[in-house]
């Protein structure tokens, strides 16, 4: 997800972010990652964390999409 929440406020995932926030669909911590595309820019998300929320609907799942 590219954004979560941080002190109440909405905080966009990006170089300058929090490295820990929270989810705003189920309140569980998320965390800062990056990935580098195929034309080798630096794309940042926040991820929850292993095994944290498995039913909130932010969170990744690949059947779904």
């Amino acid at each position: 997800m590219r954004d979560a929440m941080k002190d109440g406020r909405v905080v966009v995932a990006g170089p300058d972010s929090p490295d820990v926030a929270t989810c705003p669909a189920c309140g569980h911590p998320v965390h800062k990652r990056s990935r580098k595309t195929m034309d080798k820019t630096i794309t940042w998300f926040y991820r929850h964390a292993a095994g944290a929320s498995k039913t909130c609907r932010r969170r990744y799942h690949p059947a779904r999409g």
